[in-house]
């Protein structure tokens, strides 16, 4: 079953708000097995709203729209489904009559426009709304479901739950699931891992996808089946040989950081760790501290203009100097940071060529210097 989120309000087009909304419905629809060819947003406006619906569903079979079912005038779901549709606007008595209790019992009073909270288009089911007053809408046309949820994100997730996921699986007739697999990697560059794995992005399923976090490759590969289980052995020989194409730059998996890799093996050894940067601010200290402090023996924080300091007493010590000057290798304008990290039995020296302004070095070089006391603790005797 192909599903269309429509994401409705202003605020989203002019990034007063950030549309988290669309991100988790669209999780959520993939852990249910449900493809999403497309996600829209569309500003408070009946016209663009209406065109924005018809348009779904003549690509999909069920449209899923988060937003504008409040009681203000700029709130047009409602209408806009009517407009589709061909149908009038009606009032749940039952849910008119609770909204009109609620506020009374507060002591207030009930302005007409509040209860339009309580509006369906004719013939369309009440999803409940266990978080709010705005009651959600499930009206089935020309066979597709058109589904209204509210847009703030409490009440959003609880009827994407209760209300439209149950009524989704019950139309597709499908118990299909999708597994996803995570992979991590480190210190291969965008291209080269797409190098690598160029002839597995053309599987269907499982498939291959990869994105870009910080100096992180992550690849991704999902696959669909009727159970969890199943998903995992279609995914297991993808990701041996994913493995094996990227060797050692696969450092984690999944919800796995690079800061839980340091933090355990510190503790299997039985050491600590600790700072002194500059470029970085103590950034690289601060996400390790934050992760767990039994680990931590303190950063020092060096000022623009250097100087001599005294190094945290630490089993491992990761020195960050400072932004270095600009410089061009072909068109791309870099900025060099030099880091060294020292163990009881060994040290190492590394220069992370950078680009950007200075929060983008310090941002990258922070998961650098990161990414270098890992390696250090993975191989305490010196290896690489």
């Amino acid at each position: 079953m192909i599903v269309e989120v429509i994401a409705v309000g202003t605020e989203l087009l002019i990034g007063q708000i950030t549309n988290t909304n669309a991100s988790l419905i669209g999780a959520r629809l993939a852990e249910e097995g449900f493809d999403a060819h497309y996600q829209v947003t569309v500003g408070d406006n009946l016209g663009r709203l209406a065109g924005a619906i018809e348009a779904a569903l003549e690509r999909s079979d069920a449209v899923l729209i988060t937003g504008g079912i409040g009681p203000t005038q700029d709130d047009l779901t409602r209408e806009a489904i009517c407009q589709v549709t061909g149908r009038v606007m009606t009032r749940d008595p039952e849910h008119e009559a609770w909204i009109k209790d609620r506020l009374r019992a507060q002591r207030r009073s009930v302005p007409d426009n509040v209860l339009r909270m309580a509006d369906l288009p004719e013939g369309a089911e009440a999803m409940p709304n266990s978080n709010g007053a705005a009651l959600g809408v499930a009206l089935q046309h020309r066979g597709k479901w058109l589904l209204a949820l509210p847009g703030v994100p409490a009440e959003m997730r609880a009827m994407l739950d209760s209300g439209v996921l149950p009524r989704l699986h019950q139309s597709s007739g499908s118990s299909a699931t999708l597994h996803s697999r995570l992979l991590h990697t480190w210190g291969l560059g965008e291209s080269e891992v797409a190098d690598r794995l160029d002839d597995l992005f053309a599987t269907v399923n499982p498939s291959v996808a990869f994105l870009i976090r910080d100096m992180e490759v992550r690849v991704r590969i999902s696959a669909k089946a009727e159970d969890q289980e199943t998903a995992r052995l279609l995914i297991a020989p993808i990701e041996e040989e994913i493995r094996a194409r990227l060797g050692a730059a696969v450092f984690a998996v999944d919800g796995e950081t690079v800061e839980d890799l340091i933090v355990v093996r510190l503790g299997s050894l039985g050491w600590a760790v600790g700072t002194i940067e500059q470029a970085t601010l103590g950034q690289v200290g601060a996400r390790i501290a934050e992760h767990d402090r039994s680990v931590f023996a303190g950063t020092v924080i060096v000022g623009r203009e250097g100087g001599e300091v005294t190094a945290p007493i630490a089993d491992v010590v990761l020195t960050v100097g400072p932004i270095g000057g600009e410089v061009s290798p072909g068109r791309r304008i870099t900025r060099a940071v030099e880091m060294t990290v020292t163990t009881p039995d060994w040290a190492t020296t590394r220069v992370f060529d950078l680009g950007g302004d200075d929060e983008r070095v310090r941002s990258f070089a922070t998961i650098a210097g990161l990414h270098l006391i890992r390696t250090a603790v993975e191989s305490p005797d010196g290896g690489t």
